[in-house]
């Protein structure tokens, strides 16, 4: 049986989420490959309230076309459905939405005037990878893992109060006839950015508080026909979906845990099944849930997995490998608007079955850590490689030395100053992958005859 999903909340308090959203025998960093660090919490205050999505029904005898409009989804206990997603690309089409050619002068989503350069340019190929690549894997991922209660009957997109929206083009008949047979409608365009790889942004929901409508944008200069970008649309789409912290504030979803690793508190998403998720993966029966990111300010802080906890994670702020765990469709399913399809959970590694330690404890003290598979302790050399944590690939550790002292919740040698130079990491150094140094597709001059060492001691 279904559970009982949460109350929604008042449409009045739900403030408008903007979801800004989104390697020779040389080794190879793999920093240089596309990279995706999510900011959309920055954009979350530039529009105001989210409205709230009509579903067109045939108008009663003695009603008025005002009252025939109404926002709904289907109700009761049966009749899930894996989520249906509608992508409209009318923007990608039209030579004025887009860059065609070094030189040209167009207005951005934030409305300020750019000179397009001969990377902005959206070519056939790069519509081709998001339409045909990109986006119908993105959306099979989410779709084979998230059911809903679907919309029965055709949404309408109003004319006013669309946000982020305003910004794409939305098709008449999306205004007059609606969209039938989708549970989401998905504006895209590819369009050039100074921020991440790609950004979302949620424009309406329905009565009950699921989102319906939302705008997806990808920066030209990185798309790329990779499993890693269809992980970063991915993403965007989570936070089109509703992960994101007001959500979680506004379906109370969210617990403050004190005295955490040397910090005041943290935040977990405490919901029942999420934490129970959290302390089956962790093997820790006393954690109170699952803990949000801390770091990166409005861009990134409570919108995220703790990326220190669960590094490979689909919905931590800095996108890698990005799995989509059993935690992520937990969360998902508690705020009530989603069945999760725990069977096609991804496997994450890092820190599963690790107890209670990982999450409660620093990861090193002196120097040394309990956990020397995932954390590393010896600054990086010629010739010296290290195993990464899931004994993939060879890497680097990633410690240094910073210009001042880290804060004392993230000191852990007793030179203060040293730490990784990963924040988001709490400064923990960990093994770095290097991209060419692959265990079954590494370079073979980079991967015979290396020095391998495991990362215990100092």
């Amino acid at each position: 049986m279904c559970q009982p999903r949460h109350t929604a909340p008042p449409l009045l308090l739900l403030p408008w989420l903007i979801m800004v959203v989104c390697c020779a025998g040389v080794c190879v960093a793999a920093d240089r490959a596309v990279k995706h660090r999510c900011g959309f919490d920055a954009m979350m205050k530039k529009y105001g309230r989210l409205p709230t999505a009509v579903v067109r029904e045939v108008p009663r005898r003695g009603q008025g076309a005002m009252q025939a409009y109404t926002a709904a989804s289907e109700d009761g206990d049966d009749g899930w459905a894996p989520i249906r997603i509608k992508v409209s690309a009318e923007d990608m089409y039209n030579p004025l939405r887009h860059c065609t050619a070094a030189g040209d002068l167009r207005i951005d989503h934030d409305g300020r005037a750019i000179t397009c350069e001969a990377d902005d340019v959206l070519t056939e190929e790069r519509r081709n990878i998001i339409l045909r690549q990109i986006l119908p894997a993105a959306i099979q991922l989410h779709a084979e893992r998230l059911s809903v209660r679907p919309v029965t009957r055709p949404v309408l997109i109003p004319r006013t109060g669309l946000g982020m929206c305003n910004n794409f083009t939305i098709p008449h008949k999306h205004r007059t006839v609606g969209v039938a047979g989708t549970d989401m409608i998905l504006y895209a365009n590819i369009f050039p950015t100074s921020g991440p790889a790609a950004w979302a942004a949620l424009c309406f929901m329905l009565d009950d508080g699921r989102p319906v409508v939302a705008a997806v944008n990808f920066d030209p200069r990185r798309v790329a026909a990779t499993n890693g970008y269809v992980r970063i649309a991915a993403h965007e789409l989570g936070h089109a979906l509703g992960f994101s912290v007001d959500f979680f504030v506004m379906l109370h979803m969210i617990s403050e845990v004190p005295n955490v690793r040397g910090s005041s508190k943290v935040s977990v998403i405490s919901t029942p099944k999420a934490k129970a998720m959290a302390r089956q993966y962790h093997n820790c029966p006393t954690l109170e849930g699952i803990e949000l990111e801390d770091e990166g300010g409005p861009a990134t802080a409570l919108s995220h997995w703790k990326k220190r906890s669960m590094r490979d994670e689909l919905m931590t702020s800095d996108v890698g490998v990005g799995l989509y765990s059993a935690l992520t469709l937990a969360a998902f399913e508690d705020m009530g608007f989603y069945l999760a399809n725990y069977s096609a959970a991804e496997m994450l590694w890092w820190g599963n079955n690790s107890g209670c330690g990982l999450l409660e404890k620093k990861c090193l003290t002196d120097g040394i850590s309990e956990y020397p598979d995932l954390f590393c302790n010896q600054f990086s050399r010629a010739g010296y490689k290290l195993c990464t944590y899931n004994r993939l690939s060879l890497g680097r550790c990633k410690l240094k030395r910073h210009e001042e002292a880290l804060p004392e919740e993230y000191r852990y040698f007793a030179d203060p100053r040293v730490g990784g130079d990963n924040l988001y990491m709490s400064r923990c150094p960990y093994v770095k992958k290097y991209s060419n140094a692959g265990c079954t597709n590494g370079d073979p001059s980079v991967m015979l005859a290396v020095s391998l060492a495991r990362t215990r001691g100092a």
